[in-house]
C-alpha cells in the first residue's frame, strides 16, 4: 500500500472511529459478539471461501451454498450480522468456522482479514459494505455477490449515489443476480455488465439441514390443527388473532403459533395476547400436555420455524400486511403448508409470483380478507393440503440453484480453487 493510501486509511479511520463507537454503544444488539465485530476472534486457516449472510434467511442462503462448497472439498467461512443469522450458522454448519461481520471501518475490516486470509468474498444479496469491499478488493481477494437484489423501495435511493456506487461495483469480480430486472438495476448503477449473470434467487431452493421437529412439540401439537404466522412484525400478531377468532366463530378451532421476526418483541406480545384473553404459552416454557386448541404458542427460539411450518395446515408470513416488503413465503411450501401473505412483497417478488401460479399461496390485501381466506382454507383441509402439496412440487422443479451458483463460483475461482 503506497504512502499516501495508508495515509487516507488512517484519516478515516480517525473521522469514522467516534461515530463507529456511538452506533455501537446505541444498539445493544451489535454489543452482542463485540470481539468478533471488533475484526477478533479465533485463528482461521487461510484460504477459505468467506460467505456473508446478514440475517436469518441470508444464512439459511450461505448456509446452503456451503455446504455444496465443502462437499465439492471447498472449505468456508461464514459470517452473519444479526443473533438470529449466527445461531442458524452455528447450528447448521458446526464444523465450518463463522462469526459477526465486523463492524464496517477500516481498520475493524482490516483486522478480521488478517484473521481470516479468505480466498474469496461472497455476499448474499444486497450486503453492499464499502470498507470490506474495497478492503479485500485491495487485498487481491475477489468479491461476489449472489442472489443479489435491488428492491424497488431501494433502488431508486441506490440511483442518487450512482457514482460512489458504481466505484464501489467496479471492485467487484462477478454478480449472481437473482433476476433479470435485478441484473438491469446492477448494471444501471455501474456494475459492469459482464459481469453480471442471472441465476436465479437461492432461497427458491430447499434451505439445506433443516432440523426435524423437535420431539415435545410434535407431542404438543399431534392432533391439532396448526396455523402458524412465521416472522411477524408488529400489527401482524393482532390481525392473526382477529383471523382465528373469525375461524372460532364459524366452529374452527385451531392452535396458534406465532414466531416474531424480532425476539425482542416477544414480551410485548404476550401482553397483547393475554389482555385479549388468550393463554400464550412461550416455547421455553412448553409443557408437551399443556397445550390446548384456542391457545397461542409463542416461538421464542431461533432455528425451530423452517421445521415447524410441517405441523401448520395453513402458514402466513409476515412483514407483508405491514409496508416490510415480505420474508420468505417459500418456507411453508417447502413442508407443505399453503402460505397466505400480505400485499407488501417487494423484497420476494419471485417467490410470491411462484406461490401464487402454483396455487400454493393466496395473497390478501388486508386483516379482513386475511380472516376470510383462513376460514375457507380451515374448513376445506383437502384444498388446503392440494394447495401446500402443488406448492412443494412447484419448488422442486426449480431446484438446482444452489448448484449452479456453486459451479459458477468454482469457475471464477479458476483452477487453483481449493
Amino acid at each position: 500500500m503506497s504512502i499516501l493510501r495508508r495515509g487516507l486509511v488512517l484519516i478515516a479511520g480517525l473521522l469514522l472511529a467516534p461515530v463507529v463507537a456511538l452506533v455501537w454503544l446505541a444498539r445493544p444488539a451489535l454489543r452482542d459478539g463485540w470481539r468478533e465485530r471488533l475484526g477478533g476472534g479465533d485463528a482461521v486457516k487461510p484460504g477459505r471461501v468467506w460467505v456473508h449472510g446478514a440475517s436469518l434467511g441470508e444464512a439459511h442462503v450461505a448456509t446452503s451454498l456451503l455446504l455444496r462448497l465443502e462437499a465439492e472439498e471447498v472449505p468456508g467461512f461464514a459470517s452473519a450480522v444479526t443473533r438470529a443469522g449466527r445461531d442458524v450458522l452455528a447450528k447448521r454448519l458446526p464444523d465450518v468456522p463463522h462469526a459477526y461481520l465486523p463492524i464496517d471501518h477500516p481498520w475493524l475490516v482490516a483486522r478480521a482479514l488478517d484473521r481470516v486470509v479468505p480466498r474469496a468474498l461472497v455476499l448474499v444479496e444486497t450486503e453492499l459494505w464499502p470498507c470490506l469491499i474495497v478492503a479485500a478488493f485491495t487485498r487481491g481477494i475477489p468479491v461476489f455477490a449472489v442472489s443479489a437484489r435491488l428492491s424497488d423501495a431501494s433502488f431508486p435511493r441506490y440511483r442518487v449515489f450512482r457514482f460512489a456506487l458504481a466505484a464501489l461495483l467496479s471492485r467487484f469480480a462477478g454478480i449472481a443476480a437473482r433476476s433479470q430486472a435485478d441484473a438491469d438495476r446492477f448494471v444501471a448503477l455501474g456494475a459492469s455488465p459482464e459481469r453480471v449473470a442471472v441465476f436465479g434467487d437461492l432461497k427458491l431452493d430447499p434451505v439445506a439441514g433443516v432440523e426435524q421437529v423437535a420431539a415435545d412439540l410434535v407431542r404438543a401439537l399431534e392432533g391439532r390443527r396448526v396455523v402458524i404466522a412465521g416472522s411477524t412484525h408488529e400489527g401482524e400478531e393482532a390481525a392473526m388473532l382477529d383471523a382465528v377468532e373469525a375461524c372460532e366463530r364459524r366452529g374452527e378451532s385451531v392452535v396458534l403459533v406465532i414466531a416474531p421476526r424480532h425476539l425482542d418483541r416477544v414480551a410485548g406480545i404476550e401482553r397483547a395476547l393475554a389482555a385479549r384473553g388468550r393463554r400464550v404459552v412461550r416455547r421455553t416454557w412448553l409443557d408437551p400436555a399443556s397445550l390446548s386448541e384456542g391457545d397461542v404458542l409463542l416461538l421464542d427460539t431461533t432455528g425451530e420455524l423452517g421445521a415447524l411450518y410441517a405441523t401448520a395446515t395453513v402458514a402466513f408470513v409476515g412483514g407483508t400486511l405491514v409496508a416490510i416488503g415480505g420474508h420468505n413465503l417459500l418456507e411453508p411450501l417447502f413442508q407443505e403448508a399453503p402460505v397466505l401473505f400480505g400485499p407488501h412483497t417487494e423484497n420476494v417478488r419471485d417467490g410470491a409470483a411462484l406461490a401464487l401460479e402454483c396455487g400454493g399461496g393466496r395473497q390478501v390485501a388486508n386483516d379482513e380478507e386475511l380472516a376470510s381466506e383462513l376460514v375457507s382454507l380451515l374448513r376445506d383441509p383437502k384444498d388446503a393440503r392440494a394447495r401446500g402439496v402443488a406448492g412443494r412440487e412447484a419448488l422442486e422443479a426449480r431446484r438446482g440453484n444452489v448448484g449452479r451458483v456453486a459451479a459458477w463460483l468454482r469457475a471464477q475461482l479458476g483452477d487453483d480453487a481449493p
